[in-house]
């Protein structure tokens, strides 16, 4: 019972969570509709989708619904908002069934590859999605037709600038070995230090240089190169999405923010799409050199086991020598001196054994090798005895 209650209690916390990302970044809306520069609750929706499927379609509309009830306070009236609610659940739906169809659940960001299919698939989808949904809208006089472009690009680039940010943190705390990895990272002194230098680099940008029309605004980059180049998409994701956040709590609770929307939109976007990218290098260097050290480990380990056959070949040879001949001695009812020397010498090769094993485990450890001077004539005499 306690699995099955557990499981069910997704679905709630989905709606509950989907209504506070609805609220936060409810800003600047247009005409008072859901037409806002950020939309980071539908990767939320999407996260749900890859991981439920259809069965997510019912929560995803009825969170859709609950906001336009509770954030906007239904501003389109019930049959509009109805419709459009329906749309956007099925236009979510269809680019999570596409990502659900076109990745499996463990490699959806660890390519580059895959990333840029990953946001080509966000990116058409959502502006498509907009359109029909932006057209419902025009078409119940809620948007003036000659608003029509102007509300498109704000809701698609709105709904496309939020999943690209906000879905790869989202799947990471979705998946047990996404959690893994952030707790991996999170408690660390480089990542706090990031972290502090992205809070800061907010304030500067957004507070101390407010009047020099936010030139500065590149400065929001360092934090998110330098989390991505050391911590690889995981610290990419972090810092992307902590810096998002922290630009729409700037704009939502303070009256000092004065830049158009399309501007942030257009710094979110390359903020992600930067640190993704320089994530996602770093992630398969380290995974092509994580193989690269495997292969050399089962090269070596080739290597000494074809060194072992062949030093080892001639004492173990010598001692089945000296084994058969110790049967012979036996049969003829030897139990003198040339008995006993011939089973000194199967001790003597018995050691000789172990000093192979050990040199050579030696040299496969340090790359050390001990050279010694032989008389030749005691090496032909040991090969003629």
């Amino acid at each position: 019972m306690r699995p099955t209650f557990l499981r069910l209690l997704q679905y709630p916390a989905f709606v509950a969570l989907y209504l506070l990302f609805d609220w936060a970044t409810y800003i600047e809306p247009l005409y008072g509709l859901n037409i806002t520069p950020w939309n980071p609750d539908p990767a939320l929706g999407l996260v749900f989708w890859l991981l439920h499927g259809r069965r997510a379609a019912l929560p995803l509309f009825l969170a859709l619904l609950g906001g336009e009830v509770l954030v906007r306070g239904m501003p389109a009236g019930p049959w509009v908002t109805l419709l459009g609610s329906l749309w956007l659940t099925a236009g979510y739906g269809l680019i999570g069934a596409a990502l659900r169809r076109r990745f499996s659940s463990a490699a959806l960001f660890d390519r580059r590859r895959r990333l840029f299919r990953w946001g080509g698939i966000v990116a058409v989808g959502t502006l498509l999605n907009a359109l029909v949904y932006i057209t419902l809208l025009c078409g119940a006089g809620l948007v003036p037709p000659a608003q029509w472009g102007l509300a498109l690009l704000r809701f698609g680039v709105g709904d496309m600038v939020g999943v690209l940010v906000s879905m790869p943190l989202i799947w990471m705390l979705a998946s047990a070995a996404g959690r893994a990895g952030l707790r991996a990272i999170l408690w660390r002194g480089e990542t706090l230090a990031y972290l502090a230098l992205g809070i800061g680099v907010l304030y500067a940008v957004f507070g101390a240089v407010a009047n020099a029309e936010f030139k500065y605004l590149y400065f929001l980059f360092l934090p998110v190169i330098w989390a991505a180049s050391r911590q690889g998409l995981y610290g990419a994701a972090l810092m992307v999405f902590g810096l998002q956040a922290g630009i729409i709590g700037l704009v939502k609770w303070t009256t000092a923010v004065e830049i158009a929307g399309s501007e942030l939109q257009t710094l979110d976007a390359m903020l992600a799409l930067v640190g993704f990218f320089i994530g996602a290098v770093v992630d398969e260097l380290r995974q092509v050199s994580a193989e690269l050290k495997q292969t050399l480990r089962l090269a070596a380990a080739g290597e000494m086991a074809a060194a072992l056959a062949h030093e080892l070949n001639q004492p173990m040879t010598a001692l089945s020598a000296y084994g058969k001949a110790c049967e012979y001695l036996l049969e003829r009812g030897e139990t003198g001196p040339v008995l006993k020397d011939a089973i000194g010498r199967m001790i003597v090769e018995s050691g000789r054994a172990a000093e192979v094993v050990v040199r050579l485990r030696d040299f496969f450890r340090t790359g050390a090798m001990r050279l010694e001077a032989l008389e030749i004539g005691a090496l032909l005499g040991a090969v003629c005895a």
